[in-house]
């Protein structure tokens, strides 16, 4: 009974991490794109990042849903509603871009946070980059608000730039340490 349950648990929570390790690919991509081309068209860039608020949102609820007993995931289905709506928001709503994104990072930050604090509870040492990560995180959402006019898509791509390599390696770490709290 046991070995059945957590060869469920171990098999969503690398669906979980997979999928996270994809967004994070993704909005890299994306960064990389928004920084090297500003000049880019505001409304393309509302609706590129809308569309992945809104991924990254059903991944988030997906991941709540799935979660099993993996308590990491106990609160995506509050981050994914929220930043499905912001989604929605940053795709019809181009002016307030800045807003969607800052709003974005600091709901990512606080999950980050949430996270850590999830990991140290289990001991594990990498519950201080992901402390770190949600800080950061905050801090890229607190000057996505003060951005206005071209500069918010440069500063869009640093942020989905960062947050993809942030996530990525935050995702990495958990997924090769997972054994000291998923086992």
């Amino acid at each position: 009974m046991f070995d059945k349950l957590f060869g469920e648990a171990k098999g969503i929570f690398n669906a979980i991490t997979m999928l996270d390790i994809i967004v994070s690919i993704i909005y890299i991509l994306i960064g990389v794109l928004f920084f090297t081309n500003p000049e880019g068209n505001n409304t393309f860039v509302s609706i590129v990042t809308g569309f992945l608020l809104i991924i990254n949102g059903g991944s988030a609820m997906f991941s709540y849903f799935r979660r099993g007993s993996i308590e990491l995931y106990n609160y995506n289905l509050i981050v994914g509603i929220a930043l499905f709506i912001l989604g929605v928001i940053a795709m019809f709503l181009g002016k307030v871009l800045s807003i969607a994104l800052g709003l974005y990072f600091i709901v990512a930050g606080a999950q980050k946070i949430s996270y850590s604090f999830l990991l140290k509870k289990f001991n594990e040492n990498s519950w201080i980059f992901n402390l770190v990560v949600g800080i950061l995180f905050i801090i890229l959402g607190a000057t996505a608000f003060f951005t206005d006019g071209e500069k918010v898509i440069e500063v869009a791509g640093i942020c989905l730039l960062g947050y993809g390599v942030m996530n990525l390696v935050s995702t990495i770490l958990l997924r090769k340490r997972s054994k000291y709290f998923i086992a």
